[in-house]
């Protein structure tokens, strides 16, 4: 029944019409082009890949020396010792939605620099962001940075220690990357605005509520995270049913608890429903027992606060699956002796976001784990995915929309031939200007990736520089059938 629900779906569209379109209301806006009824690049806007936040403390004192080496070789110069940046780097995005005005958007930074060990002093943030985007010669756009906030917890909803508080709340569980900093970091300032920090959440997507509130997806727990409009959390976080990481601060190691999703392999998208009363939290590895090529979109009901079963997004090559053999206790020894790793062949493909185009439909970010040197991007691709399982295990129905690795340029707005790349290694942002328009954002890694300047022939000491933040605007065929309910943050 499954196969024939995605084989159906896939036919629908390849016939050219949106085989599980619903009655969702239609949005057409003055931005919204017809070239030609095909899919191309309409528009581009870059962010330099050094921007920072004005005023804010440094960051990057945690690097160890692989990292300084791999921030030199893509053309940042960083000292050996003590903090590596100059300020908080504005930083790759992980999700990307509308604020109340017209054309600008939040941008939810990543972690800060891919690991808790080495994120300990960067301030988790959302900036609000106004991308200019340009076509033909023109291109690129610039794109400015309006301000944002960060996220704290002064009213101590999370029972953890934390790095801007860590002598209050329960232990991290004994892995060696559990150690917290000896001493808060600057970023931190009054002990009492316990500021959170890419060490104590790794944060990949965002949503507003219908009271404007903020719901953020997060992969350490994983957990969902509930705040003000001003960061402030508002309860505890709350845990994914059936999924914990490594870094879960609930995971009993004592007692030989193992962990059922990956490192860094949680939360990665957070779908919302057009009536904003439902998330779709969608995992980025699978969990043990499900068949790795599947990774679980579950259903949550923000009114209630309770998860509504699951569905699968199934990929076109496996997911990562939890690897215990290498968790390593605080002394060095294994955590879970005689475990073995999972077989070489998983791993191959993850998800960047998934976003709500109407009450029946969503578009997923799927990509492979190239991108950066040595590795090449090979498979970056935009799906439209059926939300039709309802939460009982269904496979949902999967198309191609988008190819990020051909997109027609008949106007050269990209700069890259009559077929424009997105080889980024990671794509994390994507959201719906009208009913024939998609924008999209990388995340860059800053300063560690390189998938722009390798692409383009770069190597060690002849070429690569760090990826900047790049926005384009796609336009596809056929149309969304967008509602537009989703296209403004609520009053």
């Amino acid at each position: 029944m499954k196969r024939s629900v995605l084989t159906s779906a896939i036919v629908g569209l390849a016939a050219g019409g949106a085989a599980f379109a619903g009655s969702a209301a239609v949005a057409s806006t003055s931005g919204d082009s017809d070239h030609h009824g095909t899919t191309a690049l309409v528009g581009r806007a870059v962010l330099p890949a050094q921007t920072y936040r004005p005023g804010s403390a440094p960051s990057g004192a945690f690097f160890t020396a692989s990292d300084r080496t791999t921030a030199r070789i893509n053309g940042i110069p960083v000292p050996d010792t003590g903090p590596a940046l100059p300020a908080q780097p504005v930083q790759g995005f992980s999700a990307l939605i509308p604020t109340q005005t017209r054309g600008e958007y939040w941008a939810l930074s990543d972690n800060g620099y891919g690991a808790r060990g080495n994120s300990a002093d960067f301030e988790l943030f959302v900036h609000r962001v106004r991308p200019h985007l340009a076509t033909d010669g023109a291109a690129p756009g610039t794109v400015d940075v309006l301000g944002g906030f960060g996220l704290s917890d002064p009213h101590h909803k999370i029972s953890w220690k934390i790095v801007c508080d860590p002598t209050g709340g329960t232990n991290l569980p004994p892995f060696s990357f559990n150690a917290l900093p000896t001493t808060p970091p600057t970023l931190c300032g009054l002990a009492a605005d316990r500021r959170l920090t890419g060490f104590d959440f790794d944060l990949e997507s965002v949503q507003i509520a219908r009271d404007g509130t903020f719901w953020f997806g997060e992969e350490f727990g994983p957990f969902l995270v509930h705040s003000d409009a001003r960061g402030v959390l508002l309860e505890a976080p709350i845990p994914v049913p059936g999924a914990r990481s490594p870094q879960n601060p609930f995971l009993d190691v004592a007692h030989a608890e193992r962990p059922t999703v990956n490192s860094s392999k949680g939360l990665e998208g957070l779908g919302l429903s057009p009536d904003r009363r439902t998330l779709y939290p969608l995992l980025e590895g699978a969990v043990t027992g499900d068949d790795p090529r599947d990774l679980r979109v579950y259903r949550f009901d923000i009114d209630r606060r309770a998860f509504r079963g699951y569905d699968f997004y199934r990929l076109e090559l496996p997911a990562t699956v939890v690897n215990t053999s290498v968790l390593l206790l605080a002394d060095g020894s294994p955590a879970y002796p005689g475990d073995t790793p999972p077989p070489a062949n998983l791993g191959k493909n993850a998800i960047g976001e998934l976003t709500v185009l109407n009450s029946d439909e969503a578009v997923v970010i799927e990509r492979d784990n190239g991108g950066d040197y040595p590795n090449a991007p090979r498979f970056r691709k935009v799906f439209r995915v059926g939300l039709t399982g309802h939460g009982k295990g269904h496979v949902l129905p999967k198309a191609p929309l988008i190819d990020l690795m051909a997109i027609p340029d008949p106007d050269h707005t990209g700069q890259d031939g009559d077929y424009f790349r997105f080889p980024y290694a990671t794509i994390e942002s994507i959201f719906p200007t009208g009913d024939r328009n998609l924008l999209l954002v990388d995340d860059n890694n800053f300063p560690f990736s390189n998938g722009r300047s390798f692409s383009a022939g770069g190597a060690p000491g002849n070429g690569l520089a760090a990826d900047p933040n790049e926005f384009i605007d796609v336009h596809v065929n056929p149309g969304l059938e967008v509602d537009r309910r989703i296209l403004r943050a609520p009053a």
